[in-house]
């Protein structure tokens, strides 16, 4: 019953304020701008060495304008291991955060051989555990994103599992975000590693976010330039 409560407060909170990417609300706000293209954008990599997806690049053109602060939130996949045909259990979690944060919307990426264990089919609603950091969040919901893919995911042959939470004031912690499962192929080969990482949104209609009650966006700015990538490894 709870859960069920916190899914229907977070989608009244998804149609407020336009955060998901999964979800297409039809409304436009005529002060926003228009979304930046990724034609011109060239690869690179990160200071772990993988590599930042287009996306990720259109992020850091959005808040070169931001000014930079020292330290912040770092939200990390989690690395872990599953068999052929077995369940990856993938965990989020967040540090540099604690009792800071107010808010968040945030797209991971996967490779699309993995399925994505859905509470519902038809609304592609995401199973999940809440960690920690969220555990006295007042609304959570997660949903895989398959349909009207971003042509990047699509090219890199990728889905994306988006979710968001909520709190009241800066009630988010660190820890544990939430853990999430992914179904590994049944011919996997052992050794194989599956990327995951993170595609950020912001256009006309949507917009990621990872903030704070004060709305700075220095925070913000800092929490998705150093996301911290995961990986599923077959053994």
């Amino acid at each position: 019953m709870k859960r069920k409560f916190a899914a229907a407060v977070a989608a009244m909170l998804i149609a407020a304020v336009g955060t998901t990417g999964c979800l297409d609300s039809g409304k436009v706000k005529k002060s926003e701008p228009q979304p930046t293209t990724a034609a011109s954008v060239e690869p690179v990599t990160n200071e772990d060495g993988d590599e930042v997806s287009e996306s990720m690049e259109l992020m850091r053109i959005k808040f070169q304008d931001v000014p930079d602060i020292e330290s912040g939130p770092v939200i990390k996949i989690s690395d872990t291991e599953a068999k052929p045909g077995g369940t990856a259990e993938v965990t989020v979690s967040v540090t540099g955060a604690d009792k800071k944060w107010n808010m968040c919307g945030i797209h991971i990426t996967y490779p699309d051989v993995l399925k994505c264990r859905l509470l519902d089919e038809d609304e592609l609603t995401a199973d999940y555990e809440l960690g920690a950091a969220t555990e006295k969040c007042a609304a959570f919901v997660a949903m895989d994103w398959e349909q009207n893919l971003a042509e990047e995911l699509i090219r890199k042959k990728q889905r994306s599992l988006f979710f968001t939470a909520s709190f009241k004031e800066n009630s988010g912690k660190d820890g544990d975000i939430a853990t999430f499962f992914f179904k590994v192929p049944d011919d996997a080969m052992p050794g194989t590693v599956y990327k995951l990482g993170f595609f950020y949104k912001s256009d006309n209609r949507s917009e990621d976010m990872f903030r704070n009650y004060e709305n700075d966006m220095s925070f913000e700015k800092y929490a998705f330039e150093h996301l911290k990538n995961g990986s599923i490894t077959v053994r």
